[in-house]
């Protein structure tokens, strides 16, 4: 028990660098054991849970069940999602990676858990008119699992990304709404001119649609599908666009500056020295430790919901951003992705680190994709592009614009 209530002991399969976890530890839960098999990510978690058995693959069921310790009663599975993202291929349960979740159910059919709790991201649910989504939760059902699920974005915890990601609590006891259904939030929407916050936007894009972000980042990525880091930039009050510093990013999803930095010390997981750039992908695919830990409060101490159940789900009606499963029906409930409302600093005073100017490569290729592209642009953003791309090809580099931005209207 902790203080607040109950402590469980946590499997973790497709640990990461132990964001869930790291959040769960501190509401008083303990993982026992976390399953990984990225070498880097492995280095990470021996290094910050040098007292937890790290496990390398979740398809070895015979294995994963000899190391399970018999008082674990909480499996997490923060699952492979690139073959369900929007950024990733859209393949789902025929992807390699994201098929994962389908080990994942062959190891509850030979070792139940008394609680679960996955992640992944809001396209899991639509992908394929919500068949994957279906898929999972069936499976759980005829386990006998009751379950809810929620999309929670992070923003909610005072951090200055807008990361959405889905959270499915099942439960073989009780009512799973306990967990995830408190609060529900209107978060500001006021919009900045430029000139008023720093804004921030994928600059690997700008065709169809850029992640644009008033006075926050848009999601943090791992990367392309090829590995390569690709950081969001941000367009700064005085003009200069950057791109942030990694230790930024670990705070960006609430991890303590540093975690990922392990110099050379990558240990003996195939060998080699720790890859430094690779620490972009680790954070990006994380997940966030303040979301991780408000969700260990509510398993600490569950509480009764005061909602409605909710409307009868349809077999065929497609998955809402909120549902769940009482053992006997499935429903929809209108909950929004804000559970709080924590205040949060400014995205330009949350930096601690100055980033780096956005490349005149990487400047010109954007510049290219939104002048050819036919969206609708915050007003002054093109313009302040532009003259980035001109301080950059004139090599002064990081300079302010001597020219005001434009007002937003």
């Amino acid at each position: 028990m902790t203080k607040a209530g109950t402590s469980h002991d946590i499997t973790a399969l497709f640990g990461g660098i132990g964001g869930l976890e790291l959040g769960l530890g501190r509401a008083g839960h303990r993982a026992s054991l976390f399953c990984e098999c990225d070498p880097e990510a492995v280095s990470v978690l021996r290094a910050r849970f040098p007292d937890v058995p790290v496990t390398r693959d979740v398809r070895r069921t015979d294995e994963l069940l000899a190391t399970i310790s018999p008082e674990s009663d909480l499996l997490t599975a923060g699952f492979p999602c690139t073959d369900f993202s929007q950024a990733g291929t859209t393949r789902g349960f025929e992807g390699g990676r994201s098929s994962l979740i389908i080990d994942t159910l062959a190891l509850l059919e030979r070792r139940r858990f008394a609680n679960l709790l996955l992640e992944n991201v809001p396209n899991w649910r639509q992908l394929h008119r919500g068949a994957y989504m279906r898929h999972v939760v069936t499976a759980l059902e005829a386990l006998g699992y009751r379950w809810a699920y929620r999309t929670i974005d992070a923003r909610a915890f005072g951090l200055p990304q807008r990361r959405l990601r889905l959270f499915l609590f099942a439960t073989l006891e009780g009512d799973p709404r306990e967990v995830l259904f408190h609060g529900d939030e209107i978060p500001d929407q006021r919009s900045f001119a430029l000139h008023e916050a720093a804004h921030g936007f994928y600059w690997t894009e700008g065709k169809t649609g850029i992640g644009w972000g008033e006075n926050c980042v848009p999601t943090l990525k791992g990367g392309s599908t090829v590995s390569i880091p690709s950081p969001p930039a941000i367009l700064l009050k005085d003009g200069r666009v950057i791109t942030p510093d990694v230790r930024d990013c670990e705070r960006l999803q609430g991890f303590p500056i540093g975690w990922t930095d392990l110099e050379d010390r990558c240990d003996a997981v195939g060998g080699g020295s720790f890859k430094q750039r690779r620490r972009w992908l680790l954070v990006g695919n994380a997940i966030s430790v303040e979301v991780a830990q408000w969700i260990g409060e509510r398993l600490a101490t569950r509480k009764p919901v005061t909602l409605e159940p909710g409307d009868a789900l349809a077999a065929d009606e497609p998955w809402p951003a909120a549902a769940w499963f009482d053992g006997t029906k499935r429903y929809r409930v209108p909950l929004g992705s804000w559970p709080v409302v924590r205040p949060s600093a400014p995205l330009e005073t949350f930096l601690r680190f100055p980033g780096q100017p956005l490349s005149l490569r990487a400047t010109q290729g954007f510049h290219k994709r939104i002048l050819a592209s036919s969206l609708r642009f915050k007003p002054g953003f093109v313009h302040a592009i532009g003259l980035h791309l001109a301080r950059m090809e004139g090599a002064t580099i990081g300079a302010p614009t001597s020219e005001p931005l434009p007002d937003a209207a």
